[in-house]
């Protein structure tokens, strides 16, 4: 055979190995990006302790699966607090940081996400944002004066789709990202973009949201860099729109430290909620 032969054979099957390998690659992380965007403690764990002020309330979903809340129901003369939560872990580790709610009375309801906490059902956006949607309807049903919708990390996106498609009356996003599509590019994940299933496109959805509306997040968010809030601060058409960045403050303990606490009381405060 010919070296100049030999030479585009060889080239040829270089080409193609390399086809088969982005092909198998991308398959591959299609069917793990689940376990890659999902952290769930998936052990059940009931209110005790301090957090005892809460109970559990289980709520339907227009499915018939049983969506896991915590509920504490406070003062019916305050507005009501609807919380999601991160992407990891489960409903327990979140809720020590909606005590300081509890205890100026305020009514606090909590979701835990499909696969999360022993609830049962698939993680996974069009679950998560029709759950959502459910719980914010029964929160509704409860007859307190004002909701406010309150979102950490993932949990952004379930309050920016509950408020682009509910009435409400405050939106509080600690940690929040544009879009999984946006924050993914940023990461050195090859072709993690041309595969994500769950979009959560929330700098699309909150161009529809005009109320009050808190941004809060710390300037060292390696996970979550601080920029995306300026994205979706950008895109709101709210009027009534605070951006808070917190010098030197992670994505863990932008909440987890409760250094957005102060900053939402004082919001709360000013706004008469």
């Amino acid at each position: 055979m010919p070296k100049k032969h030999l030479k585009h054979k060889l080239l040829y099957i270089g080409l193609g190995l390399i086809a088969a390998f982005v092909v198998i690659y991308g398959v591959v992380l299609y069917h793990i990006q689940d376990r890659l965007l999902y952290y769930p403690n998936a052990h059940h764990v009931t209110p005790q302790g301090q957090l005892d002020v809460f109970s559990e309330n289980i709520i339907p979903a227009t499915d018939g699966t049983p969506i896991m809340t915590w509920y504490y129901a406070g003062n019916k003369d305050k507005p009501a607090i609807l919380f999601f939560h991160g992407n990891a872990g489960q409903i327990a580790q979140f809720a020590p940081q909606m005590l300081p709610f509890t205890a100026q009375d305020y009514t606090v309801l909590i979701m835990e996400y499909r696969g999360f906490g022993g609830a049962a059902g698939k993680v996974g956006q069009q679950n998560f944002y029709a759950d959502a949607l459910t719980v914010f309807d029964w929160l509704k049903r409860q007859n307190y004066p004002k909701i406010i919708i309150y979102g950490y990390s993932l949990g952004t996106t379930m309050a920016v789709n509950v408020a682009s498609q509910r009435v409400a009356d405050g939106l509080i996003l600690t940690a929040p990202f544009a879009s999984m599509k946006r924050l993914v590019g940023e990461k050195p994940v090859p072709l993690a973009r041309l595969v994500l299933k769950d979009h959560y496109d929330s700098e699309t959805m909150i161009k529809k949201i005009a109320i009050p509306t808190l941004f809060v997040h710390g300037t060292d968010d390696k996970l979550i860099p601080p920029h995306h809030s300026e994205i979706l601060h950008q895109a709101s058409p709210a009027t009534d729109k605070e951006l808070f960045m917190v010098a030197d403050a992670t994505h863990v303990s932008v909440y987890f430290y409760e250094i957005n606490i102060p900053i939402i009381f004082d919001w709360l405060k000013r706004h008469s909620f």
